[in-house]
């Protein structure tokens, strides 16, 4: 908003100093049109606003002061409306709607390709171009005070339209679906309960349901859980078989460097980590060579290796990961987890997630994009690429298919903090979380279908 009313400093002038009869009014709005064009020209970046003001004041210079056109000084209010409705109507038909041009002065360029950011501007500007329009009818036909009244109405609404609009139209957009599903109900655990009642009931017992579960009986909730299965933990299972332990589904953990989710989780329980996990080791088996790597510096050395010809890519990668990573945990220690978009809407406010792609640059830039086209964007050698989608199993997809903030968050993280094997197995730790919820007084039950 700062540059589009800086852009509007020499249309102001004009409209007051022509409105009181004075001609110098065109002649100072002319130099200050010329002081914020010169900028511009310096960087060869032209806003359209500001070239129409300057060709604007230019012909007004020249027409009231060479061959005395007095229409710019009596009819001030009226051309002026008329050229900035042309000028806005212009920059939608060429699909660059001037509100864009000053928008990206305000925000970063990861926005710039994103489709909502375009839509805004549209709309911005297309009600702009009913506000011109709109005041160049009202200058025509009514007389003062009641053509300025109105026409500063009209501005008043364009501005708060133009705060407004790009703070509820993406939130509107994140938020329509949930809504359906986004209810509340009140209840109180302090009241005092009958044997039978619960405030909460969990249908179900894997690791999400038992997670729950303890959190809310850690808050003084009253939980009670049901399991149709003999077994707790669902995925994050195990069983026994002569004498080997072995896991139902989960066999790499993430989540447990200093800012996952697990820490948390186990931190909030008053779990430890040693208790319940180890760390992995891993090894890779490509094309004969065996690549074994306790960490992130001796997997990126190994890979120097055996990839020398991509060894500066192989660090700026891991590096930008890194960030990529980080920034999506960077508001985990709130609720211990990244909160998907509707969440950011309905915990932090519209304003965060219009301020998210500023805040997560290097995670939003993955976001956009697939897994391939990361690899594509640093590497060349395609074994390279093959072997950093080793982990993609894990998802299921293939690189094409897999967006990139996927890959980063459920296969390149392995590489970046490393996974974790749950020590006696996967049922250990959903047995830990069992009885965290008992030790509050909340009940698992199992053998009990719903």
């Amino acid at each position: 908003m700062l540059y589009i009313f800086i852009s509007f400093t020499p249309w102001i002038i004009y409209w007051v100093l022509c409105g009181m009869g004075n001609e110098w009014g065109i002649v100072v709005s002319f130099i200050v049109s010329l002081v914020i064009l010169f900028p511009q020209i310096v960087r060869r970046d032209f806003n359209l606003m500001d070239l129409t003001s300057i060709l604007y004041f230019s012909v007004a210079v020249i027409g009231m002061f060479i061959f005395g056109v007095n229409v710019f000084v009596e009819r001030s209010e009226v051309l002026g409306y008329l050229v900035l409705f042309v000028m806005a109507l212009f920059s939608i038909l060429i699909r660059q709607p001037y509100t864009l041009q000053v928008s990206k002065r305000d925000y970063p360029e990861v926005y710039w390709r994103e489709k909502s950011f375009l839509l805004i501007n549209n709309v911005i500007t297309l009600v702009w171009v009913l506000i011109f329009l709109s005041n160049t009818v009202i200058f025509l036909f009514l007389s003062r005070p009641f053509n300025i009244i109105f026409s500063n109405v009209l501005i008043v609404i364009g501005i708060v339209f133009s705060t407004v609009f790009p703070l509820k139209l993406p939130a509107y957009y994140v938020t329509r679906e949930f809504r359906k599903y986004d209810w509340t109900v009140r209840v109180d655990p302090h009241e005092k309960k009958a044997e039978d009642e619960y405030d909460v009931i969990i249908v179900g017992s894997g690791i999400g349901g038992l997670t729950c579960g303890a959190l809310l009986s850690k808050r003084g909730y009253k939980v009670l859980v049901l399991e149709q299965h003999y077994m707790i933990g669902g995925y994050c299972s195990s069983f026994q078989r002569k004498g080997f332990v072995f896991n139902t589904g989960v066999e790499d953990v993430s989540g447990l460097w200093e800012k996952g989710p697990i820490t948390y989780l186990l931190k909030e329980l008053g779990l430890k980590k040693d208790d319940l996990f180890v760390k992995n080791r891993i090894r890779y088996i490509f094309k004969g060579k065996e690549i074994d790597a306790d960490n992130l510096d001796s997997f990126i050395r190994l890979l120097s290796e055996m990839f020398s010809e991509e060894k500066e890519n192989i660090h700026a990668f891991f590096d930008e990961a890194r960030k990529a990573y980080e920034e999506c945990y960077r508001d985990a220690e709130v609720y211990g987890t990244p909160l998907p978009a509707e969440l950011i809407v309905k915990v932090f406010g519209e304003k965060k997630l219009l301020n998210y792609p500023r805040e997560h640059p290097h995670f939003y830039d993955w976001m956009n994009k697939t897994y391939k086209e990361k690899l594509d964007e640093y590497f060349r050698n395609e074994d390279l690429k093959t072997l950093l989608c080793a982990l993609l199993g894990y998802i299921g997809t293939s690189p094409e298919k897999t967006p990139a903030s996927s890959a980063l968050t459920a296969c390149v993280s392995y590489y970046l903090y490393g996974g974790y094997f749950t020590k006696g197995g996967a049922l250990k730790f959903a047995d830990s979380l069992r009885k965290t919820i008992e030790k509050y007084g909340g009940k698992v039950l199992l053998k009990h279908k719903v």
